[in-house]
């Protein structure tokens, strides 16, 4: 980005983490919220992780835009979408799941799932933090090269977005058929 030249960046990086949670945080919960309670909590996980999915392939082609703001927000406002849905009916959904199984069972489990779920998470971004040193070497990309080959930074933007798009649709499907 920027041309390979991190001062230039300036605060880009910091606003555009601030943004994506502003955004998260003031539109997109108070929506899926409503969502939710309009069509249901399944249909509106659906919904938002395809409206994630349409951010991820922006997400692509945001690295070509860059110098475009409004093309990162809106960028930023779909990414933004998928995991506010993701966050926010998650925690619900494992509500429902814990009050399902005080009914069947009669016993309070409710630590040992949110235990399981933040366990998840966590285990989610140990792997991500693991996999991006692999791909970075997988698409050879040399933290030390002044310039890096071409190859390389196409393989890292379609790490980058196929990856999350591979996961959303695994999880659409997922969610589906159950």
């Amino acid at each position: 980005m920027f041309n390979g030249d991190a001062g230039s960046s300036r605060l880009w990086p910091t606003l555009y983490g601030s943004v994506g949670a502003l955004i998260t945080t003031f539109s997109v919960i108070p929506v899926i919220a409503k969502m939710s309670k309009k069509m249901g909590k399944k249909k509106a996980f659906l919904v938002s992780q395809s409206i994630s999915i349409i951010g991820y392939i922006l997400c692509f082609g945001f690295y070509l835009f860059q110098e475009n703001r409004t093309y990162s927000y809106l960028h930023c406002l779909s990414f933004s979408f998928g995991i506010g849905g993701l966050f926010t009916l998650m925690m619900s959904m494992t509500s429902d799941v814990i009050d399902l199984d005080e009914l069947n069972t009669g016993k309070r489990r409710e630590g040992i799932f949110g235990a399981i779920y933040w366990w998840m998470v966590k285990f989610g971004f140990a792997i991500a933090g693991l996999l991006t040193g692999v791909i970075m070497g997988f698409v050879g990309f040399d933290p030390g090269a002044a310039t890096q080959p071409e190859g390389a930074i196409t393989g890292l933007r379609l790490f980058y977005s196929g990856l999350p798009i591979a996961r959303n649709v695994i999880a659409i499907y997922i969610m589906r058929r159950l």
